[in-house]
Parts: C-alpha cells; structure tokens; sequence
C-alpha cells in the first residue's frame, strides 16, 4: 500500500473467450461486493480494486499465518483448546455474517486465516451470497467435503444452515488434519453425503462439551440444526472473548437512544441487566483488532484511566508449537499487557476492585432511556 503496508493480492485474468476466466471473474466482483459492506475482526479486510489492462486485482489484508489448511499441513492435527480458540473465531464471524443475511456458502480450513497471534479471519467470499428473509438458494457452490447434505440434494433450496455444517466439518478437520468422508472420493463422497442417514465421526480427543457442539452443528435437517447465535451460548465456546464480543454488540445493536450521549458496556460476563455499570467510550479499529478493553476508573486518581485487556487468541509460531504443547482453557487466564503503573493489566484490574464497587452505583443505563450503548465497531477503516 502507500504507506509501506504489506497486503494480499488476489488477481485474474480476463479472456473474452474463455468461460473458466469469466466465472472467475464474476466471483472476484461478487467477493468485492461481499467484502466493502463486511467490517468485522474475525473477516478479513477489503482495502481496494483495480483493473490493468487484462488484469483485476483485489488488495486484501495480509494474514502472514497462512490457512489453517496450511498449519495442517505442517504441524498436524491440532489439540482441543486450539480447535476451540479457533471455533469460536470462526464463530463470531459466522455469527455477524448470518446477522446480515450473508452466507458464506465455502467454510472449511483453507478458507480461514490464522495471524501470528492466532487471530482468525474468514476470507474467500467468492461463493457468498445475500438472501433475502425467507429466500433460500438453489446453486450448487461449495467444496464437497464440507458441503451440507440439502445442497446436494438441492430439492428444497437452502439457507444460512449450510455454514454451521461446514463449520462442524472445519472442527473435525482440524482435529484429523483430514476434512469428514476423505475415505471416498469425487462422486462417492457427494453421494454418501447426499444419501447416507450417517453423520460424520466425531474424534475421540474432544471433550463432551466439544461433541455436543459438533452434534448442533452437523444435524441432517438444517431446521434442526444450530444457529450461529444459539451456538455462542454453547459451553464450549461461550467463555471465549470472541464470542462475548459479537454477544455484547448484538445487545448494543439493539438499543437506540439519542446520538449526543455515548456509553459502551464492559465486554466482560454480566450477570444481569441490572449490574451493567456505564463506562468510559472506547473505539477499536477491526483492522488493529487484538482483543477487547474496557476502561475503569483509577483508585489513585479519578482522571486517570486504568486500561484492562483481555487476550483473545493464541499464537501459531512453529517456536512455541501451540499445536503440540498448549494447555491453557480458562480463557480468562490469559495473560494480559503491561501496564506501566502496575506489574501486569491482571494485577490493574484487581487494584481497581474498589474503583468498580464505586462505579456500581453509578446511574444504572437500563432505567435512564437517555443513555445509549454504542458499538465498539463504528471506527472507520484505514489503508
């Protein structure tokens, strides 16, 4: 970019004559179009798009960890606090997709990015598309692999659902390093799916919170199957950042109040409506997005903020071999920044314990119809 930034590059080439060329052509722009209405952590960023000569190209944010496919690859299947971190990334992205209308239509490991801080990111949006209420789809799109049984099928069209089944075969992917039904190939494969009442294995490795995830998600009957706001609630992903972040904005997103007074909610778990104290604005840029702050009043002085970050992902470098050697699952243990009036952000928020008792008795934001909670993702992009 013009300021020294990398970015990805994704490019055709366009020959009049050539139908391959056209088809592809015709994806790029519909991921253009997907990709300037998306803004969200977990989906990878549009920056711009040109057209040289017999060429467009689509500049997109560089995600220098690669494709979980890729991580496969080298390092094998990965452990279950891995596959949950990840999850629930994927998740949070589904989560805000669906929300739009959008289905992604192509979800599996080499379609989702991982950064060197294991931030995840949903890319390839050639196959998505926007449904209208109640509309479903017909097209046959999808790797076969991942693809839904009512996309085969293809008699009564399909909706959103088919996302959350590829989901729970990108779940077993990573724990496999082998997507469900690899054993067949080509044709047999879409026929198995298509026809079989079976549903794909799930690994001994998880938990039982895991296979009752992966047992919402890979339901026959997409009317059965989970949706991406109900699986946020799920054991197995509900204590993840990730995922307390997209519920959070979905309860602000739902509230209107009058533009001139501003209020965010803390991102972490609430008991109750009653107990949401209102904080300080914060605004987080979904290009630099690494985790969630609230902002607290100091015990020292009351001008003075007190910053407490909670990490949201895991690192992927081969040095550290999460893969192989990670054990941490309680999220919240995570270890947060520095802070350079205390030893840690964890040691800062438990200093301020006294300035959050004070804060609880502010004027309480579910009785005042004048305050308003405001999304943290209204930042406006850079490139």
């Amino acid at each position: 970019s013009e300021n020294g930034q990398f970015c990805a590059i994704k490019e055709v080439q366009v020959i009049s004559d050539d139908p391959h060329s056209k088809e592809r052509l015709k994806q790029l722009n519909q991921e253009i179009d997907m990709l300037k209405k998306a803004s969200h952590p977990n989906v990878v960023q549009y920056y711009d798009s040109d057209m040289t000569d017999d060429t467009l190209s689509i500049y997109l944010e560089y995600v220098s960890g690669g494709s979980i496919h890729k991580l496969l690859r080298e390092y094998g299947p990965f452990k279950e606090p891995v596959i949950r971190s990840y999850t629930c990334q994927i998740l949070a992205g589904l989560a805000y997709l669906h929300a739009k209308n959008t289905v992604h239509r192509d979800i599996k490991g080499a379609n989702i990015l991982v950064g060197p801080n294991g931030d995840v990111k949903l890319a390839d949006f050639g196959m998505a598309k926007h449904i209208s209420s109640f509309a479903e789809i017909r097209s046959f799109k999808g790797s076969p692999y991942w693809m839904a049984p009512e996309v085969i099928m293809n008699s009564k069209g399909y909706n959103l659902a088919v996302d959350i089944w590829s989901l729970g075969c990108t779940i077993i992917e990573m724990a496999t390093a082998r997507p469900p039904w690899h054993q067949y190939e080509g044709v047999a494969a879409i026929f198995k799916i298509a026809n079989s009442k079976d549903t794909p294995e799930i690994p001994d490795i998880f938990s039982e919170d895991g296979r009752s995830f992966l047992k919402l998600c890979l339901k026959r009957n997409p009317a059965s199957r989970a949706t991406a706001s109900r699986l946020m609630d799920h054991p197995f992903v509900q204590d993840h950042p990730a995922v307390r972040a997209a519920k959070d904005s979905a309860l602000r997103n739902a509230f209107s109040a009058p533009a001139d007074v501003k209020h965010t909610m803390s991102n972490r778990e609430l008991p109750s409506r009653r107990s949401i104290t209102p904080l300080r604005d914060i605004g987080v840029s979904a290009r630099d997005f690494t985790g969630f702050s609230t902002t607290v009043p100091s015990p020292r002085t009351s001008s003075s903020p007190i910053p407490v970050r909670t990490n949201m992902s895991l690192p992927v470098s081969p040095c550290s071999s999460p893969l192989r050697q990670f054990k941490q699952s309680n999220w919240s243990c995570l270890p947060s920044p520095p802070h350079p009036m205390l030893s840690s952000g964890a040691a800062a928020y438990n200093s301020s314990s006294y300035a959050l008792n004070q804060a609880q008795r502010m004027p309480d934001p579910w009785q005042d119809g004048s305050l308003k909670l405001q999304s943290p993702y209204g930042s406006p992009k850079r490139f």
